[in-house]
């Protein structure tokens, strides 16, 4: 399938996984809608898109815990594209104590409202606009974390709470023909590195998916080693 002409939003776009994925998609002549928090780096990435490619991209305002914002979303794509073609959600979780034990209530709210709420608000928001559901996918795309900290902050306990909503909606849609995914990352970071890196395997991974030409069953998790 050639994604020429379609249509995907990637939330946390100005982010390094985020920007890698936005500017595959664009290359390869989709339109991208570029969702997030952080405006002046939305807009350069915009600019680069717009430069590079000659897809109709936008900039969109999204906290993704929002319905609001959700919803502006839906009128944007209804103004200016026939229809959309899949959904990309790119999560980056972090929180300040790398112990679980010292995570607040307020902490643990607001990372689990963020990234669990959110994700069940912008696939509930958004999936009447996936007109084509041969072709409409929806991408859980989690980020990784230090190593040292991996099973022991929210980190582990917010992705597998993405992965069981993965799942549990991929059966809902299955019955519509939406593919539903999940791709997490289990590789190592050493002090001093980002945990926004991007990784060449998981973009490819999600090109694939996005293609049609992967071969990963719906409603699982893919991990990234």
């Amino acid at each position: 399938m050639e994604l020429q002409d379609k249509t995907y939003v990637v939330s946390n776009a100005a982010k390094s996984l985020g920007r890698e994925l936005s500017m595959h998609l664009a290359n390869l002549g989709a339109n991208v809608i570029l969702a997030g928090i952080e405006h002046v780096e939305l807009d350069n990435l915009l600019g680069e898109l717009q430069e590079e490619s000659e897809g109709n991209h936008k900039v969109v305002m999204l906290e993704q815990s929002k319905e609001i914002d959700w919803l502006a979303i839906m009128e944007e794509i209804q103004e200016e594209y026939s229809t959309l073609n899949g959904i990309i959600l790119v999560h980056t979780i972090f929180t300040e104590n790398r112990s679980v034990y010292d995570v607040s209530f307020d902490e643990f709210n607001h990372v689990m409202y963020e990234h669990v709420w959110g994700t069940y608000l912008g696939i509930r928001t958004l999936r009447p606009m996936l007109k084509d559901e041969r072709d409409a996918k929806i991408i859980n795309v989690i980020e990784p974390s230090f190593e040292d900290v991996f099973e022991r902050n929210l980190y582990y306990t917010v992705t597998g709470a993405i992965e069981a909503l993965t799942h549990s909606t991929a059966i809902e849609l299955r019955k519509e023909d939406v593919d539903v995914y999940a791709l997490s990352y289990r590789p190592s970071i050493r002090e001093g590195e980002s945990p926004e890196r991007s990784n060449p395997e998981a973009i490819s991974t999600v090109m694939s998916i996005l293609s049609g030409s992967g071969k990963a069953p719906t409603g699982e998790t893919i991990i990234i080693n």
